[in-house]
């Protein structure tokens, strides 16, 4: 029993591990420390329970998952997560979005170029189609 509980904990650190990879998709304007660090801000948010971000040029994507409880107030907490955004980069044109299938996009993005440096031109075509895609679909 003890040690049914033993790896029970262990897959469970594990899970949070994972987790903790990068979630920014950033070039020099933004830089991945300060993606890192908005993005920490935004996950401390309520009803936020994970978030991506993307940035190439003058764009920068932001896509939140709400949780489950709290997604009846969506366009509250998407309201604030753009307002905290837009606070901390006014000169950056701030496209948040709790679409789930921009979240994916954006992980499949990240899971694909994972091992690559990132073309600036490639994710700001990624960041721009993903905002026509959140656009249209909302």
């Amino acid at each position: 029993m003890a040690v049914l509980i033993v790896f029970s904990f262990l897959a469970g650190c594990n899970i949070k591990q994972e987790t903790e990879r990068q979630n920014t998709i950033t070039t020099q304007e933004l830089g991945n420390n300060e993606g890192t660090i908005l993005e920490k801000k935004i996950q401390k948010m309520d009803g936020v329970e994970d978030v991506k971000i993307m940035q190439a040029r003058n764009d920068l994507l932001v896509a939140i998952k709400v949780t489950t409880v709290d997604r009846f107030q969506l366009q509250e907490i998407t309201k604030k997560v753009k307002k905290k955004v837009e606070a901390r980069h006014p000169d950056m044109d701030v496209t948040v979005s709790p679409d789930k299938k921009i979240f994916l996009e954006m992980d499949k993005f990240e899971a694909k170029h994972a091992e690559k440096q990132y073309n600036e031109d490639k994710i700001h075509k990624k960041i721009k189609s993903l905002i026509k895609l959140s656009k249209d679909e909302g």
